[in-house]
């Protein structure tokens, strides 16, 4: 290979390192030029997502899939990462038709305010979008995942029915234009018989059957504040078969949500792998605390959104 050549192979190879280093640091003094928190190298993420592919059969991989985007997942910005601006951002909750009742439907009216009380006008869509509301009964065992409908002037309002009677806690995603993703809580009693609270206990079986699929949870080892992955994977209840034609789901192949049992921490988080359509969709979670988390999955094929609850023990 001639001197020519030899210069243009190291000139290209400088060139693309380059490259690599800018997008992951950024270039000195040049404001925007790397995301506020890049992603780090993690051994402990590297390490565990080895383990976890490890652990999935071998038919049920993802090749697009990359492990340092584990790090990358997105879920909502904790209360200390948020501005000052951020945090004064407050919602009321209101119901324009009185107090619902176990079976009826009412109006739920959300006003969002910033910290001078101004009703905030303008929204961002996310994941298809511009709220998202988690509602879900004191013991967890109702759970509805809606969309308001925006009326402008920082008013949200929808109809919606409780099936029983008793505490429910509200959680509502939005993103006010110039600001990160925000979650608020709210609560209401729902009058009308309610059923025993039901004890919340781990999952016997990692395994669900919906919608003639078999859906496994593989969340290999976890730790409270270390990062981990949820790993749904989909066959054919028939065949046993991988599932390969799995549907976006609001944007993407699924969500999850995940409470404790004290609906103290709450986690909305979204796949790394989200447009894949199967076998497998993985995401990275870290879970604040340890204790009981209840696990909706949510998904959909054959034009049919689903649901898949499991309860995990976090230690």
């Amino acid at each position: 290979m001639n001197t020519h050549w030899k210069w243009l192979l190291f000139a290209g190879g400088s060139a693309i390192a380059l490259l690599a280093v800018v997008a992951v640091y950024g270039l000195p003094g040049v404001k925007g030029a790397a995301p506020s928190k890049p992603a780090e190298f993690n051994p402990h993420t590297q390490h565990k997502m080895a383990a976890m592919s490890a652990s999935l059969p071998a038919d049920m991989t993802d090749p697009y899939l990359d492990p340092v985007s584990l790090q990358m997942s997105h879920m909502h910005a904790s209360e200390s990462e948020q501005t000052e601006g951020e945090k004064a951002v407050r919602v009321q909750w209101s119901w324009p038709e009185g107090v619902p009742a176990a079976g009826e439907l009412k109006k739920l009216r959300l006003s969002i305010a910033d910290g001078n009380g101004q009703m905030i006008p303008a929204f961002m869509v996310t994941n298809e979008k511009l709220l998202h509301l988690i509602a879900v009964s004191s013991d967890l065992r109702f759970f509805q995942h809606v969309h308001p409908v925006y009326k402008g002037e920082g008013i949200f309002e929808l109809p919606i029915t409780f099936e029983q009677g008793g505490s429910y806690k509200l959680y509502a995603d939005f993103m006010p234009e110039g600001m990160a993703e925000l979650t608020r809580t709210g609560s209401v009693k729902v009058e009308g018989a309610f059923a025993t609270p039901a004890e919340l206990v781990s999952s016997a079986s990692m395994t669900q059957h919906a919608e003639g699929l078999m859906v496994t949870l593989h969340s290999g080892a976890l730790m409270a504040g270390m990062q981990s992955e949820l790993t749904f994977s989909f066959r054919d209840a028939r065949t046993g078969k991988p599932v390969y034609d799995m549907e976006p789901y609001l944007g993407s192949i699924g969500h999850v949500v995940a409470i404790d049992e004290k609906l103290e921490q709450y986690l909305h988080v979204h796949p790394v792998n989200w447009a894949a359509t199967g076998p497998i969709a993985v995401f990275g979670v870290m879970f604040p605390k340890s204790g009981l988390y209840k696990i909706w999955g949510q998904f959909q094929r054959g034009g049919k959104p689903f649901i898949v609850p499991f309860v995990l023990e976090v230690p």
